[in-house]
């Protein structure tokens, strides 16, 4: 009967112990990015990279579905290889003056040629991941960088 009891007890502890270490883990996930963030990335790649890598100018959204779907995770293999052989880097600049209350974002495209493609948006300041709204205000910067890496690049934890 001890044993039993034993037993439940070190299983309610190990329960606990694994809740709080997931929701402690949670937020640091969270802070790298923002829905909006990832929108607007996913949006930006999408139309920088249509013509390079699908050779198509001025390509629909129809025409763009095998790449919007590689940058949402669904990665295609030919795809993939085309971006990797085209693309040497994705960068992100988050600028933020004193006096203005949103922070413009702008996606750098470095392609291995040496040329570069850029789109640029304002998001709110809600929209900034946490970790950059952190770096703007306790620096006081006015810019802060960050590298981007595609889906497929990113390392997942078991």
């Amino acid at each position: 009967m001890m044993l039993a009891v034993a037993a439940a007890l070190l299983g309610t502890l190990v329960a606990l112990l694994l809740l709080k270490r997931s929701r402690a883990g949670a937020p640091e996930v969270a802070r790298e990015s923002t829905p909006a963030l990832d929108r607007f990335v996913r949006d930006a790649l999408e139309h920088e990279l249509a013509e390079p890598v699908l050779g198509i100018r001025g390509s629909t959204p129809e025409e763009r579905k095998r790449l919007a779907r590689t940058l949402a995770d669904e990665p295609e293999a030919d795809v993939v290889g085309k971006i990797e052989e085209l693309v040497r880097a994705v960068e992100l600049e988050f600028v933020r003056y004193a006096h203005e209350r949103d922070v413009e974002v702008t996606v750098r495209v470095r392609y291995e040629d040496g040329t570069t493609g850029t789109a640029t948006q304002r998001l709110t300041l809600v929209d900034v991941p946490e970790v950059v709204r952190a770096e703007l205000d306790a620096k006081g910067s006015t810019r802060v960088f960050r590298s981007w890496a595609f889906p497929w690049q990113r390392v997942r934890a078991l």
